[in-house]
């Protein structure tokens, strides 16, 4: 298994410094969080492909700044507005598509959501998720739903009806925003295993619940023992914030500490099956 790192770990570093500091840092994948609407465009999404590809980052999956506001607009009964995400978002898969990631990252709904009725909500809940997979689909990206402590999707029923009502749909398992949701990460696994496709890890304690993956108490071989057992064939992005570390070098310290973890367990390589 490859062990990357978003580019979310250097903000509020512009995206392009994170990328060239995740490469001198080791790293050959990432996920990029893009924060602005012209980094999805020509011409800076074009001279940033250059760049990925003149460090020998390959882009695993792509993570939208608009991830606060999806429920907002993505789910109200505003029809219009949803329409016109549905566009916007479509040209997030194109561009997901263009730096070669295979998958887009998703929050949904807060948990402070304004719905609608419970029997329409769900109907147009998922009929919105079978367009946003069927239009990422038809760029070649799998949408996939991540748990968020602060979103619907921290609770295992909510991710439960969505397995069952959108067969289609792939997830992101967080490994903070499990800690943070309350929620042992292996229920999560439990409840959407088979479907996970990426993975952001972290590390946490008692007092700390973001911290470099080897500097807090989560048991990586048994997530990994886990995962593999549910057939997963994806990376691991390490996901923290700046001021989770003083120096940049503890980030490849963290790296080579799962590398050596992932020696000592059997894991599929993410490009077979």
């Amino acid at each position: 298994m490859q062990i990357g790192i978003s580019t979310a770990s250097f903000y509020p570093a512009p995206i392009e410094q994170g990328s060239a500091a995740a490469a001198e840092q080791g790293f050959q994948q990432v996920e990029l969080f893009i924060n602005s609407e012209s980094e999805y465009v020509p011409p800076f999404r074009t001279q940033l492909k250059q760049s990925l590809d003149a460090l020998g980052l390959q882009v695993i999956s792509v993570h939208p700044y608009t991830s606060a506001m999806e429920g907002h607009l993505l789910f109200s009964d505003y029809a219009r507005r949803t329409e016109d995400a549905l566009d916007q978002y479509e040209r997030y898969f194109e561009a997901a598509a263009f730096f070669g990631a295979s998958y887009f990252t998703f929050h949904g709904e807060t948990l402070r959501s304004r719905g609608l009725p419970p029997a329409r909500s769900q109907h147009r809940r998922v009929e919105t998720y079978h367009r946003l997979c069927e239009r990422a689909a038809a760029h070649g990206i799998t949408f996939t739903q991540e748990n968020v402590s602060w979103c619907k999707s921290s609770d295992l029923t909510f991710l439960r009806q969505l397995y069952e009502d959108v067969p289609e749909l792939r997830y992101t398992l967080d490994i903070k925003q499990a800690y943070r949701a309350g929620t042992e990460w292996e229920q999560y696994v439990e409840a959407v295993g088979d479907r996970i496709v990426n993975l952001h890890i972290s590390d946490y304690t008692d007092t700390s619940d973001c911290l470099l993956p080897g500097q807090g108490n989560v048991d990586f071989r048994k997530l990994f023992q886990q995962l593999e057992a549910h057939g997963y064939h994806g990376s691991a992005m390490v996901e923290v914030y700046s001021n989770d570390y003083s120096n940049p070098d503890e980030l490849r310290q963290s790296r080579q500490f799962l590398q050596k973890i992932c020696q000592t367990v059997d894991f599929p390589d993410r490009n077979e099956g």
